[in-house]
């Protein structure tokens, strides 16, 4: 060690010696560590000789350096303790602090003290901190393990070779025999063949892969796949090698489920990549639920005047698009597709609508729901209005309604208008019968004021509406607007 750094670490020890016997001064009956672990300087770090290793012991009283690496979560790290380890063979190697107390920050290095440099994928933090990487015979590699924003306790911390996972490579997939299936796939120490086919879902061809692979034993069958965990997809295919596989459907984490259909006898691989950093992701696999697609029907309270706008709806992103036939309940129907159709029904009445749907992946089902198409419809004819009147005076204001469908009783309102607003004047509420000619006469009177005669007109408007939850079939006939009446100042007679 050099003198500098001899100083430094010295000083360093003798600082944190005073600060512990402080805090037991401060604090009486509290138990605090009276030292440093051997391990706490970059210059002491315990030597792993033989693998595999682990080792147990507190690091509460554990400083950090001021020329620690910072390259991994700097700004979280309290306290360190160091290990080398030089490799002998060419190899994954797995550290891991699970078992400590708290979370963990943990790091492998490369290098000299003041000039070390990260290894690729070895950074890890959290309560069980766990990190896989390449070694290379003869390098000694440099692990830092560091609380998580707190002092650590105990720290349980092991090193040991590690395998690539059995299903590594395409020809080695893992059967899946039997469904539902949850599966937590190992990518820490894996790698990606050269001839890997592309993923839609994932474009990255630097993450590891593991392969699984399932072949249907009876009927067909459409099975659902999903991944959960960051970071991490899942790509099937048919095919029985790798250069000429073709994709069949791709998902990835939060993302919701791919689907796809096995004949008998077929197999279909499923590829899970993702990150060496990140937890284990979890594979589920399990038969796709029966189709059970929901009508979409616009308006869902159809008349006489409305085409209809229909489809075949699905929750489940796996299912669509959805192709479906129709069969209207009105002795006709449409070819099957997946663009919505439309249809208008001539005639009130009950009809039987049936929907034949199937999803991509080949499950099918057919549905029927009972349509009803009613059509309420009345309007205003006629609105009698007087031309003229004078300030002060009452005049009658005639609303001709009409109704040709069914027996209603609908309310009229009339207001006055003045371009912007409307002020209530009456309503009036009556039965119309439904025959094809005549109206019913909703009749009113109004007396006209000193401020219409101040303006000089009036403008009224009538409205006709049912009774709800009754919609009207034709809006725009419910409301007319009058030509403004004329209203003229009371005339005074002059004293002879």
């Amino acid at each position: 060690m050099l003198l500098s750094q001899r100083l430094l670490t010295h000083a360093r020890t003798t600082a944190v010696a005073v600060a512990a016997a402080v805090s037991a001064v401060l604090a009486p009956g509290v138990a605090h560590a009276a030292t440093p672990p051997a391990n706490d300087d970059f210059d002491n770090a315990t030597a792993i000789t033989a693998l595999p290793f682990s080792t147990q012991e507190d690091t509460s009283a554990a400083t950090k350096a001021s020329d620690d690496p910072y390259w991994c979560d700097n700004f979280a790290m309290v306290g360190s303790v160091w290990f080398r380890y030089t490799a002998t063979e060419d190899g994954w190697l797995r550290a891991t602090s699970a078992g400590s107390d708290g979370s963990r920050i943990l790091s492998a290095n490369t290098g000299e003290r003041d000039n070390l440099s990260g290894v690729d994928n070895g950074c890890e933090s959290g309560a069980n901190a766990t990190m896989a990487f390449r070694a290379t015979a003869g390098t000694t590699y440099y692990f830092m393990v560091a609380g998580y924003y707190v002092a650590g306790g105990v720290l349980s911390f092991a090193v040991d070779r590690a395998a690539p996972p059995a299903n590594d490579n395409f020809a080695n997939a893992t059967p899946v025999s039997t469904l539902p299936q949850t599966l937590q796939p190992d990518l820490t120490t894996g790698s990606i063949e050269a001839d890997e086919p592309q993923s839609t879902c994932d474009s990255d061809r630097t993450r590891p892969s593991v392969w699984y692979s399932y072949t249907a034993t009876g009927a067909a069958t459409s099975v659902t796949a999903k991944i959960d965990g960051f970071d991490s997809f899942v790509t099937v295919y048919s095919g029985d090698s790798l250069p000429a596989l073709k994709q069949v459907g791709c998902t990835q984490y939060a993302m919701g489920a791919t689907v796809f259909r096995t004949n008998p006898g077929a197999t279909s691989y499923i590829r899970v990549t993702g990150s060496r950093s990140t937890a284990p992701p979890t594979l589920t696999l399990a038969e796709a639920p029966a189709l059970d697609p929901e009508f979409s029907i616009s308006p869902s309270e159809p008349t006489v005047y409305d085409n209809i706008s229909l489809a075949a709806h699905s929750w489940n992103s796996f299912d669509t698009p959805i192709t479906a036939s129709w069969d209207f309940g009105d002795g006709t129907s449409a070819p099957a597709g997946t663009d919505p159709v439309h249809h208008n029904y001539k005639v009130d009445g009950v009809y039987q609508l049936t929907m034949h749907a199937s999803s991509p992946d080949g499950r099918t089902v057919t549905k029927t729901t009972p349509l009803t198409v009613n059509t309420h419809d009345v309007g205003i004819t006629k609105f009698d209005v007087p031309s003229s009147a004078r300030d002060g005076q009452q005049k009658s204001i005639t609303v001709h309604v009409s109704n040709t469908r069914y027996a209603e009783k609908p309310t009229v309102t009339l207001y006055k208008f003045d371009g912007n607003f409307s002020t209530t004047v009456g309503t009036l509420t009556l039965d119309v019968p439904a025959r094809a000619r005549g109206s019913v006469a909703f009749p009113f009177a109004y007396t006209f004021t000193p401020d219409d005669a101040l303006v000089g007109k009036v403008t009224f408007r009538a409205v006709v509406q049912l009774p709800y939850p009754v919609r009207d079939a034709r809006a725009a006939d419910n409301e007319v607007i009058a030509i403004a009446t004329t209203v003229n100042p009371r005339t005074v007679r002059q004293a002879s």
